[in-house]
């Protein structure tokens, strides 16, 4: 026992006497071998990387016991660029010895128990050295818990403040430690990281670690040693991984690798004094950025004497881009960018007085300052726009790009203020508002790093809204809230209230468009306070007071802020009370959206907006166009975490039919961050005032005043405000609003004196014309764009690890035109007069975009780049040069131009990968390889998978086949692919050739980053082609009107040997069909038709009718039916002779028995009888059976598409059946019944019109063609080579017809196209496309055809394609494959079903007036829907009427008067009918009108105040009414006498029969007898037509009268819950009180009405909340005047106002304010409607 007790206790003290915590003594000096590295690169070997390697040694001595010296000796560095592993590194000479100044400086570091604390320096030390230092001590840093051997925690490192696990493993024998330390990197709570450009991306916190591309972990190891001086530090490795996964791809990474190891050397014993140079505090561990990272990763640029170099990049860009944009123009501007950043004001001033006057070198000087972001380039910017020394266009683009991409810190924001109040931008109102929204979105940048934003930022802003406010400038204003909406700082929140109508007493006077930008400036602040602003949004929503386009807006942000469950079930509650459906229609579209929605930032909203609309009537989807809706688009990719979502906002109003604001928004997500790319937003405000006819002057008219003074007799009746006409837009991107601009009513009126008056008014259009006339030679060149994201990490060895993208793009145009008019523009030119003048055009254009992009992940320091960089070009050009004229007057218009004479490289795109190592002693090399190596891929599969690399490649080759005139080539060297293809067109001299090359890495890994890894290249050319005779020049002429003809007679002329003397007009058309070979295309129809007639004559067959057998599953589907719809027959009703009435096959059908019939044709003249006896008894056997199975009740119901459809034409047009005779029906054959001698003479014409419908007819033997369009090639050989083309048209007969002609102008050749379109009748259109030899190689041709389907109006669209080409049925076949997954997507069903194969066919039929099903027919497989939603109400009947005669105009006709008579569908109108009443918004009800009081049943309430339609009971018929129309000048009465209705104007009777009355006086108007009524014609005051006949009255009002209509028959604004609105705005509780408020009263004595409005007690004790209280109605009822008794009442319900019944108070009738009082209760009391007054006294 006392030897385990000494054991024990030796143990003890042998575990106290080693403190584990590693520490340095002051009297000893420890040296350390340390070697660092960083490699960037992909991870497989064989693949070039670029690195780098810091190797030296260290020496470490103790100055106290806290303080310690480091000395770094022998630093040497080392650059890695080459293939890993097999390269080795390679030493850098010159840029060891820019590093050894700084580094073999004394540090000074405090160190305690394994932790580093500040770390001091000498001054002026780079930052790039004392971080290289972070690097090594990190390595020392250690923190050790003696009580645990594993543990979590928090630890400080260089690269912030990470989550640490420790492993210790103690050696007790050996008194070694060995630790394992390893950081999770991205679960920091202090990360050290700089985002740059990245301002406006919100990332995703709460996403998981998968989502994120960017992930990094470092893992220590440590062994330590006890010692009888302490604990000590042997050896160290750490490695450190970065990895980058641009697809979120596990496989498709690259990676960044750090390593160091730290091993110790010697201790030597001996002391080390301080060093006697002054040191400086350089912080702590953790890794520090330079103040400014000017030093872009792309480029290592010297920034000694910035001027110089400056005057050097300008020169050098100037004489690269003279005549066309160089190769290396976009990275040049990028190094002016960075030069321009370390310029000084003063240096920036000089190289712009150098260049000042010269333009090029200014465009370039000037965009490289605004885009460097410095506070000395604004600070230049600044002073030259107060020196005026910029023009307008450069104003504007310096100060946008300068503003909005200038980093943004407190002496910015000073400069930025002080620019944007200046008095310059005063006199520039668009200059002030780029300005003012710039300065906005520099104020959000500077915002959002710090914890609370400076009042000194927001308060140029306060001011100017304040300001704006005081004096009522609505245009300032509006630009301040959107200015102070950039900014988005809650700190505004005040400023915004103050617009806000429930917040502030005097916000409710501004329009509804400052209302909606105070709405849209709190989106930003919601993001930020959340709570705040969705309190004040919520309030907004719920008041229905306020205007629907402020509420739809408030929903919008409330739902940018993220609402919770909660509150999204709070909207949707107050929805299911909404009265205005605008709103409702809108809040549930934009909830549906967000519930579909994958995004994973909007995970919770989602999810509580799926559950909200639960709460919600699904009637709300089912609304029609007229309702404000949200439409949602785009998608996520949840396996990429990527995705884009947008939303397009339809904001209606009352006063439109179409959306009066549509804002388009576009949210992209990736890896977890997602941003607002882009927002565009369009609102038109009374633009319908300007279209129509503004200059009746309707106030001056007499009616004017009386509709007023009517108005005033109507309780708490007033016009609609008035509308200002505006047209605006806005442009955001990633949130910030750019520009905006307001088109209002001046502008356009000024737009339109521009156009129509003369030149000379306007001076700047008249230096616009001498400049045209003068002509214009002119070379832009413009910098457009420089993006710039960045994000920056440091790494264990203390160097910044980057990915950054950078992108610019570059605009050149070199322009040469002359311009000659005839005749000369004069001094009193109008733009008007184009129209009569002829140009001639001389132009030499050659425009040209270059776009440069790289991507870079590396180590980027101002002394060394070591990065993996992806170069991206892209470059576009269009060289042009021709001659054109263009005769307005003679409808001509010729163009020339120059066939290919060089190669010409029309677009260019390649993107290749390098390893880059760049440092400063070498500052023109640049070390650079590709990161695919040559025959990296090809190796590999030769030595493993050689045999099967052929076969593969060889079945992954699509083989095409292509003529002559095209080439394809594989190349098939590893994964290298070669492609070209050529399009030439020999006629022209000219072809097109594609190319491209690629050779990528994922033979490695098949992911896409590995497909991006490597090069791609490809191109599109135009050469040249070799032809027989060389090509002078391209024509092109087109001609239309009267001379089309004359001018394909004069090509033809040129060609050929005939005269030159023009032909007579006879042979005109012959000539013209033997020119284009039209002759011998219609030759080819008539032997056709005339071979199928004499067929008809000799064979004998009988018509018999294909009907459904009984068994039949399903009804029958057959084309059958389509073949019949297209043949042409005499009108139903007319007989053939020789038909046997007793036949029962031949009797009509009814409707429900099938449309089709089949029947078989012979085409042989020599058929036999028996063949077509046998026909005809198969048919009879078939016609024998039941009736159609589609309708038959032991099947049950059907599918949609085993329906058949009927087609309207068939029934119309029925065939005849004669017997002993077959009627052969084809879509290109006429009837056979014009073989019987005997027929009648209206059979004949029947059968004549038939076949003139269904022959092939050539419009040009009665038609003069209407366009002529000539392209052709002259060649030295005088022969010409082209083609031509002809349309002949024929619109307005009672068949319209289009004929297209397409034909060689050489005549050895006999291709050609045909195309032609022809309306048949009024359910039929049909048409064709042919080519090929004399047009009969292929044909497609499509049907179009109204009738049924399913007992419901519908149409069938049909298309046939007998023979096409194999490459078009390539095509199309692969086109199919992606039909069926289409059709998935969008909810259609599908069903294999073995349809014709050269057919396809799609029916939509319409099965209500707001949905439709659709069945399309396609080879293989028939695609259905049911109940698709239609976005506006059709006119749907059970059928559509059939015309007369087919030799007349259709009565009805769907190609003519479908459109006319939809948008006619959609008019307004309201009707009175005995006691029944319909509203403009279709509402019905019934009413009986008291007796003899006007109503006002509809009329205009807006500022025109342009009529007033007023109706009574007529006095003596108690049946009958009587109307009163005030409208201009007249007022026009409508009354019943003497059993006649007559009519008044102005108090003169005018006689009603064949009435015809007319007056042209400012505006039109028009009564004329109809029916047995009048109607009247108003269209100028909105009345498209009113109808009275005594007992029926209708009005329809204009489109343009939505929303400005008042009385009876409603607003006019869709808004059927609050269609029973009173004239002061407030909506009845029924039918009654709502007509009732619309009565006009009369003084007792002088009118006949006897009613008025009066307040009226309750009578009755009303128990409430407890108490007895007397109550008071809060409206008017109507009531006999006094003198006279109530003969008639009606109950109606009205509101009261309750007062305790012990009260004093009492509410006179004359003293109520009814919009004061609340409303306690709803009880009903009697209203009078009619009245008897004997005891009325009159005085006299």
């Amino acid at each position: 026992m006392r030897g385990i007790i000494l054991a024990l206790v030796f143990t003890l003290v042998g575990s106290e006497k080693y403190d584990p915590e590693p520490d340095f003594s002051s009297s000893k000096t420890y040296l350390y071998n340390y070697e660092g590295l960083t490699l960037n690169g992909l991870p497989e070997p064989g693949l070039a990387r670029a690195g780098l390697r810091l190797s030296c040694k260290l020496e470490i001595s103790g100055l106290s016991q806290r303080a310690h010296l480091l000395k770094i000796r022998s630093p040497q560095l080392e650059e890695y660029n080459g293939i890993w592993p097999r390269d080795p590194f390679i030493r850098a000479s010159k840029l060891t010895q820019l590093i050894t100044s700084c580094l073999t400086q004394p540090f000074k570091f405090e160190y305690s128990n394994g932790r580093v604390g500040n770390i001091y320096a000498p001054e002026d030390t780079p930052v790039t050295c004392v971080n290289l230092v972070r690097g090594i001590l990190n390595l020392l840093q250690i923190t050790i818990k003696k009580s645990q051997n594993a543990y979590d925690l928090q630890e400080a490192g260089i690269g912030g403040v990470c989550l640490t696990r420790y492993v210790i493993q103690e050696d007790r024998r050996s008194n070694r430690v060995s630790i394992t330390k390893t950081k999770d990197l991205n679960n920091c709570q202090d990360k050290v990281v700089k985002d740059i450009g990245t301002t406006f991306i919100r990332p995703c916190p709460s996403c998981p670690l998968k989502e994120k591309i960017v992930k990094g972990t470092a893992a220590f190891t440590y062994k330590l040693k006890y010692a009888d001086s302490g604990t000590l530090i042997t050896e160290v490795v750490s490695q450190q991984v970065y990895q980058i996964s641009p697809f979120n791809e596990p496989a498709g990474v690259a990676v960044m690798e750090a390593r160091q190891e730290l091993t110790l050397v010697e201790v030597k014993s001996e002391h080390v004094s301080p060093p006697e140079m002054q040191l400086q505090n350089c912080g702590g561990l953790p890794y520090h950025f330079p103040p400014l990272l000017l030093q872009m990763p792309i480029q290592l640029v010297k920034t000694k004497n910035p001027e110089q170099r400056i005057v050097e990049t300008l020169q050098q860009v100037i004489q690269d881009n003279q005549q066309e944009l160089h190769g290396d123009a976009p990275y040049k501007y990028l190094e002016l960018i960075q030069l321009c950043r370390v310029a000084s004001p003063d240096t920036l001033e000089s190289v712009f007085k150098q260049f000042s006057d010269k333009p090029h070198h200014r465009v370039w000087l000037l965009s490289g300052i605004a885009m460097a972001g410095t506070i000395d380039s604004l600070k230049f910017l600044k002073l030259r726009i107060r020196k005026d020394d910029f023009k307008y266009i450069e104003a504007l683009l310096a100060v946008s790009f300068a503003l909005h991409l200038t980093k943004a810190d407190g002496h910015t924001i000073a400069v930025a203020a002080d620019l944007v109040t200046s008095s310059q931008l005063e006199r520039i109102p668009m200059l002030r508002q780029i300005a003012y929204l710039g300065y906005g979105s520099m104020v959000n940048r500077h915002c959002s790093l710090a914890s609370s934003c400076p009042s000194e930022a927001l308060q140029p802003l306060h001011d100017f809204a304040a300001e704006a406010a005081s004096k009522g400038n609505e245009d300032d204003i509006a630009l301040a809230l959107k200015a102070i909406g950039n900014a988005g700082e809650p700190a505004s929140v005040k400023r915004i209230l103050k617009f806000l109508p429930i917040f502030s007493s005097g916000a409710s006077n501004f329009p509804v468009h400052i209302q909606v930008e105070a709405v849209m400036a709190l989106r930003h602040i919601g993001l930020k306070d959340s709570r705040k602003v969705q309190d004040i949004l919520l309030q907004i929503f719920v008041d229905h007071s306020l205007p629907p386009e402020v509420r739809m807006m408030a929903c919008v942000v409330i739902f940018e802020t993220g609402p919770a469950l909660p509150l999204v079930t709070t909207m949707a509650n107050v929805i299911l009370k909404e009265t205005n459906m605008q709103v409702a229609s809108f809040v549930y579209s934009h909830m549906k959206a967000l519930s579909r929605i994958g995004f994973p930032r909007f995970y919770n909203v989602s999810a509580a907006c799926n559950i909200a609309i639960k709460l919600l009537s699904p009637k709300l989807d089912r609304l029609s166009f007229r309702y404000s809706k949200v439409i949602p688009l785009g998608g996520y990719y949840s396996e990429y975490q990527a995705g884009a979502f947008g939303n397009i906002f339809l904001m209606n109003s009352p006063r439109t039919m179409f959306p009066s604001a549509l804002i388009s928004s576009l949210i992209v997500n990736y890896a977890g961050a997602a941003t607002s790319l882009l927002e565009v937003g369009v609102r038109a405000e009374g633009l319908t005032d300007i279209i129509r006819k503004q200059s009746i002057p309707f106030a001056e008219y007499s009616t004017y005043r009386k509709i007023k003074e009517i108005g005033k007799t109507l309780l708490g009746w007033r016009e609609l405000p008035s509308e200002n006409p505006v047209l605006s837009a806005y442009l955001k991107l990633f949130g910030q609003e750019l520009a905006f601009a307001d088109i209002n009513k001046d502008i356009i009126q000024q737009a339109i004196k521009l156009v129509t008056g003369p030149a000379d008014r306007h001076a700047w259009l008249k230096r616009v014309i001498h400049q045209i006339q003068s002509g214009i030679a002119e070379r832009w060149i413009l910098p457009l764009y420089s993006g710039e994201f960045r994000h920056i990490v440091p790494t264990t060895v203390g160097l910044p690890l980057e990915y950054s993208l950078y992108t610019t793009a570059l605009a050149h145009a070199t322009t040469r035109v002359e311009v000659k008019l005839s005749p000369p523009l004069s001094g009193d030119f109008r733009p008007s007069q184009w129209y009569e003048s002829s140009l001639q055009l001389h132009a030499d254009i050659s425009p040209s975009i270059y776009s440069y992009t790289v991507a870079m992940m590396g180590i980027n320091t101002e002394y060394f780049q070591s990065s993996i960089e992806i170069h991206a070009k892209l470059r576009v050009q269009a060289p042009l040069k021709f001659d054109a004229k263009i005769d307005m007057k003679e409808k001509s218009f010729k163009f020339v131009t120059t066939p290919c004479q060089q190669e010409t490289e029309i677009a260019m795109g390649r993107h290749k990968a390098f390893a880059v190592s760049r440092n400063i002693g070498e500052p023109g090399t640049v070390k650079k390889i590709p990161v695919l190596p040559e025959g990296a891929g090809s190796s590999i599969l030769k030595e493993h998978f050689k045999s099967s690399e052929k076969t593969s490649r060889e079945g992954a080759v699509t083989k095409y086949s292509y003529g002559p005139e095209q080439e394809l080539h594989h190349s098939t060297r590893g994964k290298t692919y070669t492609q070209a293809i050529c399009v030439k067109v020999t006629r022209f001299g000219c072809q097109a050739c594609f190319y491209r090359r690629a050779r990528d890495a994922s033979v490695l890994k098949n992911t896409y980053f590995h497909r991006l890894i490597g090069e791609h290249e490809a191109k599109i050319i135009l050469k040249p082609a070799r032809t027989d005779a060389a090509i002078d020049k391209i024509q092109l002429e087109i001609q239309a009107g009267s001379r089309a003809a004359s001018k394909i007679i004069q090509v033809v002329t040129l060609e050929s040997e005939e005269e030159e003397d023009s032909s007579p007009d006879d042979g005109v058309q012959t000539k013209l069909k033997k020119i284009l070979g039209i002759e011998n295309v219609f030759k080819v129809g008539n032997r056709t038709q005339r071979r199928k007639t004499q067929s008809l004559k000799k064979g004998k067959t009988q018509v018999t009718e294909l009907r459904a057998e009984p068994s039949a599953k399903y009804p029958s589907s057959s084309s059958s039916s389509s073949s019949s719809s297209s043949s042409s027959s005499s009108p139903s009703g007319q007989k053939v002779k020789g038909q046997d009435p007793k036949d029962k096959t031949l009797q009509p059908r009814s409707r429900d028995e099938s449309s089709s019939s089949s029947s078989k044709t012979s085409s042989s003249s020599s058929s036999s009888s028996k063949t077509s006896s046998k026909t005809s008894s198969s048919s009879s056997k078939t016609s024998s059976s039941s009736s159609n199975s589609e309708y038959s009740q032991a099947q049950g119901t059907p599918e949609i598409y085993q329906y058949r459809f009927k087609s309207a034409h068939t029934q119309e047009y029925p065939k005849k059946k004669v017997p002993g005779s077959s009627s052969v029906t084809s879509s290109s054959s006429s009837s056979s019944s014009s073989s019987s001698s005997s027929s009648s003479s209206s059979s004949s014409s029947s059968e004549d019109t038939d076949r003139a419908g269904s022959r092939p007819k050539f419009l040009g033997d009665s038609k003069a063609p209407e366009l002529a369009v000539i392209l052709r090639a002259f060649q030295n050989d005088k022969k010409l080579a082209g083609f031509q083309l002809v349309l002949y048209a024929d619109l307005y007969s009672t068949r319209p017809r289009i004929q297209v002609f397409v034909s060689n102008i050489t005549g050895s050749s006999t291709w050609k196209v045909c195309a032609d379109a022809s309306i048949i009748n009024a359910h039929k259109a049909a048409s064709y496309l042919k080519w090929g030899r004399d047009c009969r190689d292929y044909r497609i041709s499509s049907e179009f055809v109204t009738g049924w389907f399913a007992d419901h109006p519908a149409m069938q669209v049909k298309l046939e394609w007998p023979k096409v080409p194999s490459r078009v049925k390539s095509v199309a076949k692969w086109l199919y494959t992606f039909i069926p997954g289409a059709a998935y997507i969008l909810g259609y069903s599908e069903i294999q079903h073995k349809n014709p194969s050269q057919q396809a066919k799609l029916i939509v039929a319409l099965t209500s007036s707001r949905t439709f099903d659709v069945v399309a027919k396609l080879p293989e497989l028939t695609i259905y829907n049911t109940a698709l939603r239609i976005p506006l109400s059709l006119p749907v009947g059970p059928s559509l009427p059939a015309s007369a005669s087919s030799l007349q105009p259709p009565i009805w006709n769907f190609f003519s008067e479908a459109p006319s008579a939809v948008l006619e569908h959609l008019k307004a109108r309201c009707s009175v009918s005995q006691d029944k009443i319909t509203t403009f918004n279709e509402v019905q009800f019934n009413y009986s009108l008291p007796t003899n009081c006007y109503h006002i049943l509809a009329q205009d309430c807006s500022p025109e105040l342009k009529f007033l339609v007023m109706m009574k009971n007529a006095e003596e018929y108690a049946d009958l009414k009587t109307i009163n129309i005030k409208l201009g000048s007249h007022e026009i009465d409508m009354y019943p006498a003497n059993g006649l209705l007559n009519l008044m104007v102005n108090g003169v009777e005018t006689p009603v029969e064949n009435v015809t009355y007319t007056s042209d006086f400012d505006a039109s108007l028009m009564i004329s007898s109809e029916k047995k009524g009048l109607s009247l014609v108003a269209p100028d005051y909105g009345i498209d037509k009113l109808y009275f006949d005594g007992r029926t009255f209708k009005v329809q009002v204009a489109f343009w009268m939505a929303g400005k209509t008042c009385g009876i028959c409603g607003k006019y604004d869709a808004e059927n819950k609050q269609e029973f609105q009173m004239p002061n705005g407030y909506v009845a509780k029924d039918a009654v009180s709502f007509a009732q408020s619309w009565i006009l009263s009369e003084k007792p004595c002088a009118g006949a009405c006897k009613l008025q409005r009066s307040l009226v007690k309750l009578e009755k004790t009303i128990r409430l909340q407890g108490e007895d209280s007397k109550c008071y109605p809060v409206e008017p009822v109507l009531r006999c005047v006094k003198g006279c008794s109530a003969t008639e009442t009606t109950p109606v319900s009205v509101g009261f106002h309750c007062l305790p019944a012990d009260s004093a108070a009492s509410l006179v009738e004359g003293q109520m304010k009814l919009d004061q009082k609340s409303e306690d209760i709803q009880d009903t009391i009697e209203a009078h409607t009619a009245c008897s007054c004997e005891e009325l006294q009159c005085i006299a």
